[in-house]
């Protein structure tokens, strides 16, 4: 993702709290710890982001830009199947989870306020599930504003376990397949 290499000293702050957040987790992003990696001064830290709680931020906004590219590459989808394209919005979150597990709990706090990345994220889901409702793929009395709802808390819910414990990524699909299962009908009413 960022190097820890030639460039200013923001980029360099930048990638090593990122490295250090990626490998050991949110917490262990401490001011002395990212100078060091980074080959500068406390003072150059907080020039550029104020505060320990400035570089979180940042680092996850990048988190959240990585997040975004890897939905907008991921590998097409059957748009005419909708329960593949719910399962690969999954799938695609949990490996997110997966790759990310230090970052994973900063860019979605289970307490707290949530990055205002969380909005839009969660935007894009309500628009899959708008489409999917308009085209009566959804189960009676399921509407796409319920459907978001439930599939953001159990994917968030799944997401924070696999993060802190990848023996459980095989909880995922059976959740997943549930879910689907209650919000997403067999096929189009249209």
């Amino acid at each position: 993702m960022l190097q820890n290499t030639a460039g200013g000293a923001r980029e360099r702050l930048l990638a090593a709290a990122f490295e250090i957040a990626t490998r050991d987790g949110v917490d262990a992003v401490s001011t002395r710890a990212v100078c060091t990696a980074a080959g500068v001064q406390a003072p150059s830290l907080y020039h550029h982001f104020g505060d320990r709680s400035g570089l979180i931020r940042a680092v996850v906004d990048v988190a959240f830009e990585e997040y975004l590219h890897r939905k907008d590459t991921a590998t097409p989808v059957d748009d005419a199947d909708p329960r593949a394209r719910v399962a690969a919005g999954w799938d695609a979150h949990i490996a997110f989870a997966l790759a990310y597990p230090g970052l994973y709990p900063a860019m979605y706090p289970t307490s707290g306020p949530l990055p205002s990345q969380v909005e839009r994220s969660g935007a894009l889901l309500r628009a899959g599930f708008d489409e999917l409702e308009q085209a009566g793929a959804l189960r009676p009395g399921i509407t796409a504003a319920l459907a978001t709802n439930a599939l953001r808390a159990a994917l968030r819910g799944v997401a924070h376990a696999v993060a802190a414990n990848p023996d459980n990524d095989a909880t995922s699909a059976v959740v997943r397949n549930a879910l689907i299962h209650a919000l997403v009908g067999d096929r189009a009413h249209n």
